[in-house]
């Protein structure tokens, strides 16, 4: 036996897709300023107690501390300069030149090393007796030596941490001058040695590289028979010139000398070719000839048009004309002769000049080559006597400064015993116990948001899921039958006007539409009271006269029938299998107006039973006979058919619980439920310890 429920188009006002989907938008990606201003209103405690904590140790710190003095003395250590300045810089020398930015390192060193903390020990006899038993007195002493840079200058200020002023002056004093004198002692020996050095070593080695290079150079200029090297090469250079300019002017003359006896050689037996060519006119004799030979065929011409062929005159001319044409060959053969004897000689000419070319070609690299060895042993000799220059003009300068003080240092500054103690440094200790307070407080704040990040108000919901609260429900009383968590006029007027309010948000939002309005109730996760929160919305919906059915879509795990206290009956899975009608499987509750729809027990096939046409059917006859149908679905983030069932309702409702429920899971079932397009009214807060003043709490 099947269900008799024809399908259908939906009824009016009925949820389609692309409608709006949400009651707000999406939150930004990343914390906004009402997110921060939550969790800090949230967690505003631990900050408090984090910042309290550590400031309380700042103070303690600062305050249990001896009072210590630090007087300084202040020191001018630059970088020692030659007092005869070199125009020729060594190669060898540069690299120390980089190296003055370690100066101040050095120095820094220098004024804590073992040598000289001993002298200035032994030169006070209290200091002495004060670190002599120590197990390390150099690392004791240096313990309180404090040295301070200024930067972008040569300043070292030197102070010395005690808790007698008048000794720690004294202290102070003496290390200054131990290394100044240290200093000074250093200079004179080092440059003792360096003049001793380049008068023994140095210069003797550079002189003979100067000796090897003038010999190098001499040797050279013997061996090529001492000759200017740059006259020579330009010489050449002159000497190739000419040659092209030559070669250039034989070749164009051979050049003309072919085009005339090309010229001449073209002249025909007819007397017209090659008679206009340039190169026929210009040999001399032939013109007139032409002249004469155009003269004759002229007569010749006109004397035919009068007299017959063998007319004597017409004989008389041919012959005239015929002895011409002779004399023309005669003088074309002549100067063809002429002008091939020169032509041969301009290819000689040109061979000739080619191979002198060449030869002179090779006299040029030669001279090249020469002139580059020349200049480089000429450079190599100017070089090296611009080291030897270079470094006696060094020895000249150290040899006169082995005597001299370092001018470089001086104490600009001797210590004086301070009147106000070094140490502790009130002010300074607490701002920074405040800001490390706050700093470590807002890490805490962080973390704790890491590991717990459940919500607590309904401003949370709203700041980071983006959805609006319709109504906080407070943790229920249980009723007297059987315990369940179901109202009646009994109830607690808190409990009972919270769901009041649901009601009316509900009624407001969903609008005008026509018959039935099919609501779903859905929770991210599981144990957040949504089946509660379902039973008691139908509850007070029929309080109003409304017939109401509980739908119930949790097909794995099924409650509703249970919690509203339904009649035995056989349920939704004969409906789905297509054994009984609907409305023998629709069964009344103890809950006035109110019916229930659902399974009897858990079934592993919902997905595909949420999605059969026998569920769009049943969800149709409901709406037709119903003023309401209240669906409960399955947690969103758990199962995959609660999106498919709450496509099919007129909207939706998401119940979060408060101290369980985490943000992450309610915002990530959002999400799922905008991709699938569902109209979510807004939130439900359950359970929330914050709804017990007001208006409930007054009139109870």
């Amino acid at each position: 036996m099947t269900a008799s429920i024809p399908p259908g188009p939906p009824p009016q006002g009925a949820f389609v897709q692309g409608s709006p989907a949400f009651s707000g938008p999406l939150p930004q990606e990343g914390p906004s300023l009402l997110q921060l201003l939550l969790i800090l209103r949230r967690r505003w405690r631990l900050l408090a107690i984090t910042w309290a904590a550590v400031v309380a140790a700042g103070a303690v710190y600062t305050f249990s501390q001896e009072k210590l003095f630090r007087p300084q003395a202040t020191l001018e250590i630059r970088p020692e300069t030659p007092l005869v300045s070199s125009e020729v810089v060594d190669a060898a020398l540069r690299p120390s030149q980089l190296m003055w930015e370690n100066y101040y390192r050095t120095q820094e060193a220098i004024l804590t090393s073992p040598t000289l903390v001993q002298a200035v020990m032994k030169s006070l006899p209290d200091v002495d007796r004060d670190y002599k038993d120590l197990p390390d007195p150099v690392r004791a002493f240096n313990s309180k030596v404090e040295i301070e840079k200024v930067r972008t200058s040569f300043i070292l200020k030197v102070g010395f941490v005690d808790k007698d002023p008048v000794k720690a002056t004294a202290i102070a004093n003496s290390l200054v001058r131990h290394y100044l004198d240290d200093a000074n002692r250093r200079l004179r020996d080092l440059k003792s040695g360096a003049a001793e050095l380049l008068s023994k070593e140095t210069l003797p080695a550079i002189r003979a590289k100067v000796d090897e290079a003038d010999q190098a150079l001499q040797a050279f200029q013997s061996e090529m028979g001492f000759i200017d090297f740059e006259v020579h090469y330009k010489s050449l250079t002159s000497a190739r010139q000419a040659f092209d300019a030559r070669l250039t002017e034989i070749r164009l003359r051979r050049a003309r000398i072919r085009a005339e006896v090309d010229a001449l050689s073209t002249y025909g037996a007819n007397g017209v070719t090659g008679l206009f060519n340039p190169g026929f006119h210009s040999t001399q004799g032939l013109a007139p000839l032409a002249g004469q030979r155009s003269k004759l065929a002229a007569d010749l011409a006109r004397e035919r048009k009068v007299l017959k062929d063998k007319h004597p005159r017409i004989l008389e001319l041919e012959e005239e004309l015929g002895a011409v044409e002779r004399k023309i060959r005669e003088s074309i053969e002549g100067t063809l002769h002429s002008l091939q004897t020169d032509l041969k000689a301009a290819e000689l000419e040109e061979k000739t000049l080619l191979e002198d070319q060449g030869k002179v070609d090779r006299q040029i690299r030669d001279a090249g080559r020469n002139l580059n060895r020349y200049r480089r042993l000429e450079s190599e000799l100017a070089s090296a006597k611009e080291v030897y220059s270079s470094y006696v003009k060094k020895q000249g300068e150290t040899t006169a400064t082995t005597g001299s003080t370092l001018g470089s240092v001086r104490i600009l500054d001797d210590a004086m015993a301070p009147a106000v103690p070094y140490r502790p440094r009130v002010l300074v200790n607490l701002a920074l116990s405040a800001v490390l307070g706050f700093l470590l407080g807002l890490g805490l704040i962080v973390v704790t948001e890491q590991i717990d990040g459940r919500i607590v108000s309904a401003r949370e919901v709203e700041g980071f899921v983006g959805l609006e609260v319709l109504a906080t429900i407070p943790k229920l009383s249980r009723a007297a039958k059987g315990g369940a968590l179901v109202l009646d006029e009994s109830s607690p007027l808190s409990e009972l006007e919270s769901f009041r309010t649901l009601r009316a948000q509900v009624l407001t939002r969903i609008g005008r539409t026509g018959g039935g309005k099919v609501v779903a109730v859905l929770s991210p996760l599981a144990g957040e009271g949504k089946s509660t929160v379902s039973v008691n919305l139908a509850c007070v919906l029929a309080m109003e006269g409304r017939k109401v059915l509980i739908f119930d879509a949790d097909m794995r795990r099924p409650v509703m029938s249970r919690l509203a206290h339904a009649a035995d009956g056989p349920g939704f899975e004969p409906v789905l299998r297509g054994e009984i009608q609907i409305d023998q499987a629709i069964s009344p509750t103890s809950i006035p107006g109110v019916h229930v729809l659902g399974t009897r027990e858990g079934t592993s096939s919902s997905a595909e039973l949420a999605g059969s046409p026998l569920f769009e059917n049943a969800l149709r006859y409901a709406r037709d006979r119903y003023d309401f149908v209240i669906v409960d679905s399955a947690p969103v983030m758990l199962v995959s058919e609660s999106t498919l069932v709450a496509r099919r309702a007129d909207a939706a409702i998401l119940v979060v619980r408060e101290g369980q429920t985490g943000r992450s899971a309610a915002l990530s079932a959002r999400r799922r439920l905008e991709t699938m397009e569902v109209r979510v009214l807004g939130a439900v807060l359950n359970c929330s310890h914050h709804s017990d003043s007001g208006y409930g709490q007054y009139y109870s």
